[in-house]
């Protein structure tokens, strides 16, 4: 993903919100299409809270081909709330004339800007669909399949959707099937070299007649991710549950953790950067017993013109930031660099009208709390108070005219042995937007 990316995600504009949509609609048409599903990307539409609660929106089946199994997503920025409902052809009432419509009574609630509804063997799918705002206003973008073959689930495919809700859950007693491990590792592949990853043979690790298992990789300089993917449970025995995995990642040498995954999912994905090669030691528990558990390893290069000045360590750390955020190169060299201790540190910066600045800020060993990074440039400021887990934080602005700059560290817990922070300049023509 390129760096324009990044920045717009970081001063939150309108154009940036419009290209994530897009972008999650597109990962979701590919993913849908790849199993062999006809789809349609309807076209983009607003809610308004001042008035889409008094006149929802209509929303058209599209004409689609048969299948066994019909689906849709409602997707709108993760900040917007909206309610879906359904309406279905009665060709039998009593009441009506036939192909008169009726509303179902109930209506779906959207979790992190989305509402998914699959509809498998459905007598009668629905002709249309009414969309009202519960919290907010924007665009919402519409995607309908049908398909023979089961489709990959919105959060396999999109995990910061995880948990949108479904029209039709299954049966509790029941376990629910989803796409193959390959399948699944199949769809993460094509995500990882769209954004530039190369890609290593899969591997296969048998777990034990206890779920767990584990195995050892060699992590070149770079930045890594390695993704395991649980047997389909709709090959095992009936009632059993999901498959739930959880995995970490540990330096062999000193048995520091690099990454762990403990969510509720039948994959699991561990990140980590390394600025030396590095043996690992991955565990992972919750397979079937003694399945095969599927892995697919890719990675990246670690960025062009981080610093050497506070050794691989902090390096990797700075890598893992910008990985974070889809980041995969820097411009030139930073034109600042600065270190500092424990507590809030305030850092002026000189900078040119008009120009624009990634500052990247890490700690240069271990610590119990993430680093915070905020800038101000006058009336206007720019922060990440979170960052990437223990790994540092990374800010994005612009000049506007001005020619001072206000950075502050805040860096806490125990041990600190101090934090080093890194000034880029950007090419202006990067803040562009392509039409």
């Amino acid at each position: 993903m390129p760096l324009v990316a990044f920045v717009l995600a970081v001063l939150t504009t309108t154009k940036q919100a419009s290209a994530e949509l897009r972008e999650a609609v597109q990962r979701l048409a590919e993913a849908w299409r790849a199993v062999g599903a006809y789809v349609v990307v309807d076209k983009s539409r607003f809610l308004a809270d001042d008035r889409d609660q008094r006149h929802p929106i209509s929303i058209v089946l599209p004409k689609l081909p048969g299948g066994d199994g019909t689906a849709f997503v409602v997707l709108g920025a993760r900040g917007l709330g909206f309610r879906v409902r359904e309406l279905v052809e009665q060709s039998n009432r009593a009441d009506g004339p036939p192909g008169e419509h009726a509303e179902e009574p109930a209506s779906i609630a959207s979790i992190a800007g989305a509402v998914a509804v699959e509809q498998c063997g459905q007598d009668r799918p629905p002709r249309r669909l009414i969309v009202s705002t519960s919290s907010g206003r924007g665009a919402i973008e519409t995607v309908f399949a049908r398909s023979p073959e089961p489709l990959p689930p919105l959060n396999v495919v999109l995990p910061d959707r995880a948990r949108a809700p479904s029209a039709r859950p299954p049966e509790l007693e029941t376990t629910p099937r989803m796409p193959s491990a390959e399948k699944r590792a199949e769809i993460a592949e094509m995500r990882a070299r769209r954004d530039g990853a190369i890609v290593t043979t899969r591997d296969s690790w048998k777990a034990g007649a206890d779920g767990t298992g584990g195995a050892q990789a060699t992590l070149g300089v770079g930045c890594h991710a390695l993704r395991l993917f649980a047997p389909d449970p709709a090959v095992q025995p009936a009632r059993r549950p999901k498959p739930d995995l959880d995995a970490e990642m540990r330096s062999a040498g000193d048995d520091r953790l690099l990454a762990r995954d403990r969510t509720d999912a039948p994959d699991v994905e561990l990140a980590a950067c390394v600025g030396e090669p590095t043996q690992a030691n991955i565990v992972f528990a919750g397979s079937p017993p003694g399945a095969s558990v599927l892995v697919v390893h890719y990675g990246w290069p670690l960025p062009e013109h981080l610093p050497f000045v506070w050794g691989t360590e902090a390096r990797a750390r700075m890598a893992r930031v910008l990985m974070n955020r889809h980041v995969v190169s820097l411009p030139h060299e930073p034109i600042a660099l600065v270190q500092g201790g424990s507590g809030v540190t305030p850092i002026p910066l000189t900078i040119e009208p008009d120009a624009c600045y990634l500052a990247l800020a890490t700690p240069m060993r271990d610590t119990t709390h993430p680093i915070g990074l905020r800038v101000a440039v006058g009336v206007h400021e720019a922060f990440d108070d979170r960052g990437v887990a223990d790994d540092g934080a990374a800010v994005a602005f612009c000049a506007d005219g001005g020619m001072h700059a206000l950075a502050q560290v805040e860096a806490r817990g125990i041990p600190l042995l101090g934090w080093g922070l890194a000034l880029y300049r950007l090419q202006s023509a990067v803040w562009e937007f392509p039409p």
